[in-house]
């Protein structure tokens, strides 16, 4: 079993300890069988994990830059997950909209949230 096998699994049985459903709407060209494609809204259903991170973002104002600490909200996907920059879902009646996917070495996809709605 090599090093990435084993941290895939570390990470599914993170997700899995506390998952969470989410169902992604994207809107997608699908071919509409004439030669031409249509815009269409497809559904992705995707099991991640939620985690709450504090990060540092830095404040640029006429008197310096200072860094002030905010709490982001995070998922972790597992590798393969289809989850890109744009998607928007619901969860426990809040409205997500995906910010940044970052894929760490073929293991996980560490995903920063913005809440819309």
């Amino acid at each position: 079993m090599g090093p990435n096998l084993y941290y895939r699994k570390y990470i599914e049985k993170l997700i899995n300890s506390n998952p969470a459903n989410i169902a992604i709407t994207r809107k997608a060209e699908i071919d509409d069988g004439y030669g031409g494609t249509t815009i269409e809204e497809v559904e992705i259903n995707e099991i991640v994990t939620f985690y709450d991170r504090r990060a540092r973002r830095e404040v640029v104002s006429d008197y310096g830059t200072t860094y002030t600490g905010v709490s982001v909200t995070k998922i972790l996907a597992l590798h393969d997950a289809d989850i890109q920059k744009d998607d928007t879902f619901n969860y426990e009646g809040y409205t997500y909209k995906v910010l940044y996917v970052k894929p760490y070495m073929n293991i996980c996809k560490q995903i920063e949230l913005e809440v819309i709605k």
